[in-house]
């Protein structure tokens, strides 16, 4: 299967390769299928690619790469949702941004995916531990697998 993308071109995938996201993502509700693309140039950074819209792709790089202690508990009905039995455990990423004062993550709205059913899911955590915008760098942050931000498209 090819999927248009407007940062790599066409990029073929395996039709097993592409995730459901069947609530879609915060803003994005009506988006729900992607593929996970690893960056070609940033060692540690993911996209999650849109297959119908070439334009809609999120940076992600695991939240450890911000904070080395990030936990996020699943309630149930998420456990349920991802199709992970008591002992699986999913993988989670969350969304890279840029903006004036440098790189930050969205540690409330962290992205887990069970890769094996080929499913994910956003989570949108209420506790006020974890920042919308926390920022790449901070004392707490755990040392980073991505270069500078020059090594970042404009369009992350």
């Amino acid at each position: 299967m090819n999927v248009v993308t407007t940062r790599f071109g066409t990029i073929q995938v395996r039709e097993l390769d592409v995730i459901q996201v069947p609530e879609g993502l915060v803003g994005f509700r009506g988006t729900t299928q992607f593929v996970l693309w690893p960056d070609p140039e940033v060692s540690g950074l993911v996209w999650l690619q849109s297959t119908a819209d070439p334009d809609l792709a999120f940076a992600m790089v695991p939240p450890q790469v911000a904070v080395s202690d990030y936990r996020v508990e699943l309630r149930p009905g998420d456990r349920t949702a991802l199709e992970l039995d008591e002992a699986g455990e999913p993988s989670v990423f969350v969304i890279l941004n840029r903006g004036e004062q440098g790189l930050t993550v969205n540690l409330q709205g962290p992205l887990v995916f069970n890769l094996a059913r080929r499913l994910g899911r956003q989570l949108v955590l209420t506790s006020s531990r974890y920042a919308v915008r926390f920022p790449l760098g901070e004392p707490e942050a755990s040392p980073a697998v991505l270069p500078g931000p020059s090594a970042l498209r404009a369009t992350a």
